[in-house]
Parts: structure tokens; sequence; C-alpha cells
């Protein structure tokens, strides 16, 4: 009898998809509701176990993952795919004393759409994952990463873009999510990428609008406003950490000198206020004003470069040292990156130096970032894929309370296609951090996590040409 429910139960909801996919229009308005709503609704869960969330880059997309020569992301399509993976984590909590190892059975989905038109482009990828551990429950919880985008052209030379990147998870899973590590400029929204705080969850939510104008074939301007949130959940040990949320506006403006060539001229303004910690007060705000200049060049095919730099003014408000008032200071930021990509290799090199704004340990800090990632192509459709990353926030130069942490993080992936849309993977991942000087919590830690499972892909649904 419990089948025979089961199976009507199962029918019955095949009949609501199938009327679903027979009313478009209704289901245009469901996708763009929840596209809407998505954000309040993790929002509304509230506490839970432990988390970092990777870091978005200025504008509201995610580092360019590396490809092949020749390759190319899907273009009208409706994706869905599906995954489980057995995990072994040396350190689930993140902590040198207890040290608590655990196995996982670790169950992840992506639905992507990629739709291109004469005057617009729409793309949404929704990922939600789930941890199962053996002995440590509190992580056995549903955790979410969501990323939209649509421009649209409103006139030849003028275009509209709206975008979003949402992130609400437990835990670091750096390894089981399939994000290479980034680098970059930093972001007026961005965390850091590599040094991460201990908490029980996090929010991470930077809806953006860009507005870019084509003057002529070889200039172009844009203008772009992004509001960013971080929030984080309770407390694990030591004194609360850093909720942050600022409105951040850019103007920026490229310029092609030759075929392969550009020069860009960047200039931003991030407003971000801090409050919930204690290390530098309970409230402050930081404003820091840049301008960069960067210069792009293909070298070959195969080969791209890109160098940047230029000074940022940061003013820390409602905040005092020893010394008084924290006067604003003046510092040189900058760095480049080097990308290549033939058949059978792709890899990429990245260097920056610059004034962050983040939250959770710190506020306001200098944050540099080195990179180097690689995709390798082996025989009998075997691929290898490894990324090491180095980070380091300091606070000294702001004359608050010293604080400076160290982060390294190295991983590898073998991965191997079995059957029609099955792909075998097994990966490692290490992440080591150490810190000194007055901070929230004294995090320092090691973490090993291997993980082994398969992926597969289901059909994707054309959406048209």
């Amino acid at each position: 009898m419990l089948r025979k429910n089961i199976d009507s139960k199962y029918w019955n909801e095949c009949s609501k998809h199938d009327r679903l996919w027979r009313e478009p229009g209704r289901t245009l308005i469901s996708f763009l509701a929840f596209i809407a709503l998505f954000p309040f609704a993790l929002a509304a869960q509230d506490t839970g176990s432990t988390s970092t969330c990777q870091a978005c880059v200025f504008g509201g997309g995610i580092q360019m993952p590396l490809l092949f020569a020749g390759e190319s992301g899907p273009v009208n399509l409706l994706s869905l795919s599906a995954g489980i993976s057995a995990v072994y984590d040396d350190n689930v909590l993140d902590s040198s004393s207890p040290r608590a190892s655990d196995e996982a059975l670790s169950f992840d989905s992506h639905v992507g759409i990629r739709r291109r038109s004469k005057r617009s482009v729409v793309s949404f990828d929704y990922t939600p994952f789930f941890m199962l551990y053996r002995q440590i429950s509190q992580f056995d919880r549903v955790n979410h990463s969501a990323g939209m985008n649509f421009s649209y052209k409103l006139t030849r030379r003028v275009s509209l873009a709206l975008h979003d990147n949402v992130s609400y998870q437990n835990g670091v899973y750096p390894s089981l999510t399939n994000q290479e590590i980034l680098a970059g400029p930093a972001a007026p929204i961005s965390l850091d990428q590599i040094v991460v705080p201990y908490t029980t969850r996090t929010l991470v939510n930077t809806p953006g609008l860009d507005l870019a104008f084509a003057k002529t074939r070889r200039t172009s301007m844009t203008l772009t406003g992004v509001y960013s949130q971080l929030k984080f959940g309770h407390k694990v040990a030591g004194e609360p950490l850093y909720n942050s949320s600022g409105l951040n506006g850019g103007l920026t403006i490229q310029y092609s000198l030759t075929r392969r060539t550009s020069l860009g001229m960047s200039l931003s303004h991030q407003d971000t206020t801090y409050q919930g910690g204690q290390v530098f007060g309970n409230r402050l705000r930081s404003q820091i004003e840049s301008a960069f200049l960067t210069l792009a060049s293909t070298l070959s095919p195969s080969v791209s470069v890109s160098v940047s730099g230029g000074p940022q003014y940061v003013r820390t408000i409602d905040a005092t040292s020893a010394a008084g008032r924290i006067p604003a200071i003046l510092l040189a930021a900058g760095g480049g990156g080097i990308r290549k990509e033939v058949r059978k290799t792709a890899l990429e090199a990245t260097f920056y130096r610059s004034s962050n704004t983040s939250g959770g340990v710190y506020t306001t800090a200098i944050s540099t970032t080195a990179s180097f990632s690689v995709r390798r192509r082996l025989m009998g459709r075997w691929e290898v894929g490894s990324q090491v990353g180095l980070a380091r926030d300091d606070t000294s130069i702001f004359q608050l309370k010293n604080g400076r942490t160290d982060g390294l993080s190295a991983g590898a992936d073998i991965t191997r296609p079995v059957g029609r849309g099955s792909v075998f993977h097994i990966s490692y991942f290490n992440m080591h951090q150490m810190s000194s000087g007055a901070l929230p919590i004294s995090y320092n830690f090691s973490r090993d996590q291997v993980s082994v499972g398969f992926d597969y892909q289901f059909k994707a649904l054309p959406l048209g040409r």
C-alpha cells in the first residue's frame, strides 16, 4: 500500500511537471519569481553550522574556468547534472584542538540555463549540495549557491546588465563545489578567497547593475553599482565576527589600442559598514577610493596577459586607535596575470596586492594573493587539474590592533568519462592557515579532504536558437 501511494504521488508530480512545460507563460513567471525571491528565501533561514564562500569578482561574475583551446560553454540550453561522492575529512571543525576527522557522503546537483538571442543574454546557475557525515551531524544541512546574469541591448550602443550572486552554506567545501582558487584585484564585494573565518553559517548576497555604452568600435564605458551583504551565523568560539554591508560603484573606460591590446581605466568607490565584532570596535565604516590602469594583451592565440595598478585612498570612520582617530592613508595597489590555453594544457598564474573590504575576522585589510592553476589532458580520456593559492591579510597599516593571517590552499583532481554523461573523479584538497595579533579568534589550522565519486550530466534541453 505504501509503495502504491508513493507511485501515485510520483505520477501526480510528473503530470504536474508536464502541465508546467505546456504552459510557457506560467513557467517564465515562476522562474523570474524564483530569481527575485531566492536571496530573501535564503536570508529567512537563520542559524546553523560553519562556513565561508567563494568571492565574487567586481561586476558580479565568478572567475572564468580554465578552458582548452576551442572549448566553449553551452549556449541556448537547460542543463541538469547530479553527483555523489565519498569524502574523508581529517579536520571537519577547522580547529587545531580538538581535531575531529570523519567520513561523509556528498550529494550535489546543478541546474544551468544559457539563453542567447540577438539582443539579450540570460544565464542562471543553481547548485544545492548536501553533506551527510557519519558522526558529526551538526553539518548535515543543505547548502546553496546561485548566480544570475541578464543583459539586454537597449540600443545599438547601449546595453544594460543585471546580476546577482548568492551563497548560503555550512562548512568549508572548496574541493567539493568544483570552484577554482580565485585571485585578482580586490573587489568591492569580495570575501578573501583563501583566508577563511570559522563560524556557524555564512550568507553572501551581491546584486548589481551594469550600464555599458560603446562610443566607437574601439572605446567603451561601463557604469557599475553593487550592493554587498555578508552575514555570519552564531559564533563558535571567541568573540563575534563582523557582518558587513555596503554600496559600491565604479566607472570603467576601455580603449582598444590594437586588435589584441586594450588599455583600461577604472575608478571605484567602496563604502562598507561593519558591525557585530569587538576587536576593531562594535561598529565602524570604511571608504576606499581606487583608480586603476589596466593593460591587457593577447600575445598569441593561446597566451594572454594583463597588468593593472594604481593608488587607493582609504578612510576608516568611527574607529580610534591608542593614538586617537585613525588617519586616512594613501597606498599603491596592483598586480597581474598570465593565461595560456592550448589543446591539451591550460594554465593561469596571478598576483595582486590591494586594500580589501571583507568581514568576518577582519574589517578592512591589506590583502595579498597569488595563485597558479593548471589543467592537462592525458592519454585515455583522463584529465588532471591542480591549483595552488597563497594569501595574506594584514591590518597593521591602518593603525588598528595588529592582526595578520597567512593562508595556503592547494588541490588536485583527476577525472575521466566512464559512460554517456557520467564522469569519475578523485580529488584532494589541503588548507593551512596561521594567524597572529589581536583577532576575534585564534584561527590556526590545517585540513585535508579526499573525495571519490561520480557526476552525471542529464540530456540537455534546447531553448531555441
